[in-house]
């Protein structure tokens, strides 16, 4: 039975839980569900709301039991499994690979006992490329050559995720996700750190001074709505495909977004930008290189493509900068 046919009984709501329903792109995610119509249940180590339409339920997943983690998904019923939890920013190894791995397996181990086992989407990541071997857009088929310890984690909990799915365990597609802009981007990354930056500075006129590593990485950016969207599809699809790159299919130099985000702020600023030591390789393993993804197959599979401006993401995160519930991590709305 597939993950459509459960809901296609007349009168039968679309249910889906989504694992870091108060994250930065969690919060996307339960908006863009409700929008679509699905009953939302958003899971965190804290149960605090991150969406008004989402039922808030408090859970550790990586330190759960079995038994917990089998009543609670019992209890709610979803059709849909999205796992947006993990450990990113400033996190060490230990915590990523808990956050990234262990949940997984912690899922792994419960959802193919239930009577109907959901649709598991798990969020990847475009770190689990690593730096691309060519010029060319990086297709789903390229090998995996992670070189940090996020994506050397988030590879190993795709790869446990796509196995599952090849013995029958599940249905379950990896979403490859390269990097999303948005309202909530957390601080410790570059743009979300900026835009912390810029809402922290003195309004006495006096530029805010940012120093900032090497700027010259060309990378895929994408809208965290266009982001939410795609998992909405890849939800809804008659059918799961096992690895699907999300992104904008472009490649923009990191230091062009600063400098955009600058403008969209209004505030005065001065730009330092440190140099990367002559000792330091540029690729591969370093951060000069260009990376863009191929998105071809999520138009054909999913229908989905990118609708929306990255000036407009970028106004979106700086609007949501001074807004104290998104500069905690708290509480925030969309």
């Amino acid at each position: 039975m597939t993950g459509r046919e459960k809901w296609d009984a007349p009168g039968t709501a679309r249910r889906v839980l989504v694992l870091g329903g108060s994250g930065f792109l969690g919060r996307h995610l339960t908006a863009a569900f409700h929008r679509a119509g699905w009953q939302v249940t958003a899971v965190s180590r804290s149960g605090e709301a991150g969406q008004p339409a989402a039922r808030m339920l408090a859970l550790d997943v990586p330190g759960a039991d079995p038994g917990t983690l089998t009543e609670v998904l019992t209890r709610t019923a979803p059709h849909v499994v999205v796992n947006a939890a993990g450990a990113v920013w400033a996190a060490s190894e230990e915590e990523m690979a808990r956050g990234n791995v262990l949940l997984v397996d912690r899922l792994l181990t419960v959802l193919p006992r239930l009577p109907r086992p959901p649709r598991l989407l798990q969020l990847g990541t475009v770190h689990e490329y690593g730096p691309p071997l060519g010029d060319g857009p990086v297709t789903e088929a390229a090998a995996l050559r992670p070189v940090s310890g996020y994506g050397r984690t988030k590879a190993r909990a795709s790869e446990a995720v796509l196995g599952a799915a090849r013995d029958g365990a599940l249905e379950a597609t990896v979403l490859r996700i390269s990097n999303a802009v948005g309202a909530g981007l957390p601080p410790a990354s570059l743009l979300g750190g900026v835009a912390a930056a810029l809402a922290a500075a003195p309004g006495d006129g006096a530029p805010a001074v940012l120093r900032l590593g090497p700027l010259t990485a060309r990378r895929d950016f994408v809208d965290a709505t266009d982001v939410a969207e795609a998992v909405v599809a890849a939800a809804a699809a008659p059918a799961a495909v096992p690895v699907v790159n999300i992104g904008r299919g472009t490649s923009v130099a990191a230091g062009d977004l600063v400098r955009r985000l600058l403008a969209v702020s209004g505030r005065p600023a001065e730009l330092v930008e440190r140099q990367q030591p002559a000792a330091v390789p540029a690729a591969p393993g370093g951060t000069a290189y260009a990376q863009r993804l191929d998105i071809t197959l999520a138009r054909r599979a999913l229908g989905w493509r990118p609708s929306r401006e990255l000036d407009d993401s970028l106004r979106c995160l700086w609007l949501a900068a001074g807004d104290p519930p998104y500069a905690s991590g708290r509480g925030a709305r969309k």
